[in-house]
């Protein structure tokens, strides 16, 4: 099944693009990135998140990558992915906004990844359980 597209418009003009969603290694947190191209020979445009380790994030939850920021949260809004939050991350110089993503949306656009990505966080809270129970 192709997974549908969506029009980015940033920096560079518009562009036609795909969401792919899975979790990033270190805590299983939320990752999506924007797919360019045809299901056959996809490519990474961007990268839509990034991975704050020292922030404390829900599930669902996530910041977005300061580069071309004000564009993504434009396409954020746009193809109602999620709210944006007022909230605000660190890592370093740089500020990223936080979104509450909506998981059933991203379930529309890329549904294989986005129940591996609510499985992973099920496990991981699974763990979290188990470890919670043996103290």
């Amino acid at each position: 099944m192709e997974k549908p597209t969506l029009e980015y418009d940033g920096n560079l003009g518009k562009e036609q693009v795909r969401l792919l969603v899975k979790a990033y290694f270190h805590e299983k947190r939320l990752y999506i990135g924007l797919i360019k191209g045809e299901d056959g020979e996809p490519g990474l445009f961007d990268d839509l998140t990034v991975n704050l380790p020292n922030e404390n994030l829900k599930e669902g939850e996530a910041f977005i990558s300061d580069f071309d920021c004000k564009h993504k949260l434009q396409f954020i809004r746009k193809n109602r992915l999620g709210k944006v939050l007022q909230e605000i991350g660190h890592s370093g110089f740089c500020d990223y906004r936080k979104v509450q993503f909506d998981l059933k949306r991203l379930e529309e656009l890329d549904p294989e990844g986005t129940r591996e990505y609510i499985l992973e966080n099920e496990k991981l809270k699974g763990i979290a359980n188990e470890r919670v129970m043996q103290n």
